[in-house]
């Protein structure tokens, strides 16, 4: 048992401990180990923090001797990447995950104590989670020896170099975009724990704790919901860099899997913000809060399932069991209590108005819209799932789905966003009649298309009716509603802002900013598709042709320049991966039969007529070279040489061990002979300038890495030239000196860039100068206080 496995086994113990005493006092409604909850939750995270931090330092050593370590780095690779590789599988994504679940429950316990029966609860279920990913580390251990993972190996087998980490995920994207998601999925633990917690303390009778617990949750929503905003902004940004799409969205299952969590989360914080104790959503409210973490589980469940064949399949090893067991438990805590509890209900408890256009009512109209988005997509990613697994037969849903079934709910949703915005500011009537005005001109603009590239899609006669509609329109009619949204959403910051005190500006600044990102964003996505342009061109010998050449059918011009081959690792010291003379004594006899490279300092040389043999190192190891070439082999005293070959052992009397070899795999350690493999990557790159209508617009590299051990699995390296109207994106395929370059014209993308840039500012406005319930507010940090010297005192 190494040291990772110990550490494991203690958090899960403790984990465990932490519960039975959780549940001890919960269910006798006392507080006798109380005092003693916030250390043990503590100590988990510190057991945790420990395991993930021992981990990473296995990492940065590249110590082999960890299966997990030798699956997923190498050494050539920079720190920063194989500080990656602690998360490029499953096993070190569950440890991130349990470990900043464990250090949120942790700052939980820590910031409102646990006495109280509902904080006991709440506080036992977040333990169970940290548990429940414990107990798949144990079973799935991310510290398991390399003897562990090859039974049949020797004894004290290490191998001299790792696999190697996903060529895709070699990309500074992809060391923050994972550690990013996992906060945000560890940060909603505690609204889960929180909603459930609700529902179990109505199913008992009792009043629940959501009422008392809003502040809270309204604060972990909205920490979460910044976090899992930045998680897919940088996911879409590296598929945008690394996989060649020519856009930031593709409906990747994966992408697909961690934006379903992402909608329902913001129709649950507008759902949470329309509760009202006793009259709005006093059911949909928690029950939405906790559903959210059960839909990430289920979302990460099917896409680690290995159904889909996702470019995104670095870790679908075989968690899947795990993961579906772990469903289960929040799909019944987080969906099945409420759902019972509703049923036993007369109704939701709605405000009932005698006008029917009320704030309240276009909030419900909003959680409702952004729900259907969300249905649309877990269908999506369902189908596939459900219609495997009843026929056997696989499936693919495509973007042309998601787009057209999306397209109508998101026009819907815009324009309802700009009369619920103008209603704020000019009331009943004036806000209708321009309702009235923007829906005209949304389906008078369907109809306006200059050109079949202004088309939603390409459907034929034998699609559906509905697919034939929505794919006839044009992407036009997206501008009315979008524009309806910014100047309503302005004209009520105009309104608002001025009136109100500077916490409360800076908070509709917030909302402000959210809204006006989003408006930017729908506008440029559907733009930017449609009406990305490529052109191809080959350079037949861009070795030595530097001439600049035309792209057939575009505005470019393409110069190549600086053609090279090269290889990682560079100069690659042989002595890293073979072994030693003395290494090869201490292993002993557990060498026989084995090939083996080795190296060392010829000490003797003896010529025989059908051998010559090399001492190593005044050792008993010896190079035993056969065959006909063994004498033009430049062998000489003193030469540090490197060979490789089975390792024979107690072979002839006079050595301990010979390594049998022949002339082709012997050679100096400075010119290694070929059969030490030492290459891993072979990269074919060139420079290129980038010419529009005769002018230079952009010059860099771009190529393609062809990893060797890794299926011959091969990653490009774009040039992507950011303009402030359009990016134009050049890939790169390189073959034995010919150049396969294509150009695509990217229009919008600085938009989409300030449009994500907008969603981020404005939620960390919110969430730190909401003048009652964000971070900084006074009257959080006075019941903040007030809770640490009274724990029963809930937010």
């Amino acid at each position: 048992m190494t040291p990772g496995h110990i550490l494991l086994y203690l958090a899960l113990s403790v984990s465990l401990a932490t519960i039975i005493l959780l549940g001890r006092d919960y269910v006798k409604d006392a507080e006798k180990y109380s005092k003693y909850i916030p250390t043990l939750v503590g100590l988990t995270a510190g057991l945790l923090t420990t395991a993930l931090i021992y981990l990473t330092y296995q990492f940065v050593t590249t110590d082999y001797s960890n299966a997990y370590v030798w699956n997923n780095t190498t050494d050539y690779l920079p720190l920063l990447y194989r500080i990656t590789g602690v998360y490029a599988g499953n096993e070190g994504s569950v440890l991130l995950w349990a470990t900043l679940a464990s250090i949120v429950a942790f700052w939980a316990a820590r910031m409102r104590g646990v006495s109280g029966q509902n904080r006991k609860l709440v506080q036992g279920i977040t333990m169970g989670i940290v548990s429940f990913f414990s107990v798949m580390l144990v079973i799935q251990s991310p510290f398991n020896t390399i003897t562990q993972e090859f039974p049949q190996a020797v004894p004290g087998f290490v191998p001299a170099t790792g696999r190697g980490l996903n060529p895709l995920l070699v990309d500074p994207y992809m060391a923050i975009h994972p550690p990013v998601m996992f906060v945000s999925y560890a940060l909603l633990t505690v609204p889960f724990a929180i909603g459930s917690a609700h529902f179990i303390s109505l199913h008992r009778g009792q009043q629940g704790l959501f009422k008392k617990w809003y502040g809270s949750v309204l604060r972990w929503l909205r920490i979460s919901w910044l976090f899992l905003t930045a998680a897919v902004a940088l996911g879409a940004l590296w598929s945008y860099t690394v996989l060649g799409w020519g856009g930031i969205w593709a409906w990747d299952p994966v992408e697909t899997a961690i934006f379903i969590p992402w909608l329902f989360l913001t129709a649950t914080l507008h759902a949470v913000t329309n509760y009202r104790p006793g009259r709005n959503y006093t059911v949909l409210a928690p029950a939405m809060t906790s559903t959210v973490f059960a839909l990430a589980i289920y979302t990460t469940s099917i896409v680690r399932s290995g159904v889909f064949r996702s470019v995104h399949s670095f870790a679908n090893e075989g968690i899947g069991l795990s993961l579906l067991i772990l469903m289960a438990i929040t799909a019944f805590l987080g969906v099945l209590l409420p759902l019972i509890y509703w049923f036993g209900q007369d109704g939701e408890g709605v405000t009932q108005d005698s006008k029917w256009i009320t704030r309240s009512n276009l909030l419900h109209l909003a959680v409702l819209g952004l729900g259907t988005l969300a249905f649309i997509s877990i269908w999506g990613l369902t189908f596939p799932l459900l219609r495997d697994l009843t026929t056997g037969i696989e499936v693919e849903v495509n973007a042309k789905y998601y787009n057209l079934w999306s397209y109508p709910i998101v026009l819907l949703i815009l324009l309802l966003l700009g009369f619920y915005m103008d209603f704020d500011v000019e009331g009943h009537e004036r806000s209708r009649i321009a309702l009235g005005i923007f829906t005209a001109l949304t389906i008078g603009a369907a109809f306006i298309k200059p050109s079949s590239a202004w088309q939603l899609a390409s459907v034929s006669s034998t699609d559906t009716a509905f697919y034939r509609i929505v794919g006839n329109a044009s992407v036009l009619s997206v501008v009315p509603p979008a524009t309806y949204v910014c100047i309503a959403i302005i004209k009520r910051a105009f309104e608002r802002i001025p009136n109100i005190s500077r916490r409360g500006q800076l908070k509709e600044f917030g909302i402000t900013l959210i809204h006006l990102g989003v408006a930017i964003l729908v506008v440029s996505l559907a733009f930017t598709y449609l009406f990305t342009a490529q052109s191809s061109v080959i350079i037949q010998d861009a070795r030595n042709d530097e001439a600049i050449h035309h792209v057939p059918e575009s505005s470019y011009s393409v110069q190549a320049a600086n053609y090279s081959e090269t290889t990682k690792p560079r100069n690659p010291d042989p002595r890293r991966i073979a072994l030693s003379s003395q290494q090869v004594l201490s292993k002993g006899s557990s060498l026989n039969g084995t090939i083996k490279a080795v190296h060392g300092t010829i000490t003797a040389i003896k010529r025989g007529p059908r051998a010559t043999v090399a001492q190593l190192d005044n050792s008993g190891v010896w190079i035993g070279l056969t065959g006909e070439n063994q004498s033009s082999t430049s062998l000489s005293r003193g030469r540090e040489i490197v060979a490789r070959g089975a390792v024979m052992w107690n072979y002839v009397p006079q050595a301990d061990a010979v390594v049998v070899t022949d002339a082709r795999n012997v050679g100096p350690v400075s010119n290694p002979p070929p059969a030490i493999n030492l290459t891993r990557v072979e990269k074919q790159s060139m420079d290129l300038r980038i010419y529009r209508d005769g002018n230079q617009i952009a010059a860099g590299n771009v190529g393609q890495s062809r990893y060797i051990k890794q299926g011959g699995m091969q990653v490009r390296d774009v040039l992507i030239n950011r303009g402030l109207t359009q990016d134009t994106y050049v890939i790169a395929a390189l073959n034995d000196g010919t150049a396969s370059l294509t150009i695509k014209r990217i229009p919008l993308m600085t938009p989409i860039r300030i449009g994500v840039l907008f969603l981020l500012v404005g939620m960390i406005l919110v969430l730190l100068f909401d003048p009652i319930h964000g971070l900084t507010a006074e009257s959080h940090r006075s019941r903040t206080t007030v809770s640490k010297n009274e724990p029963t005192t809930s937010d």
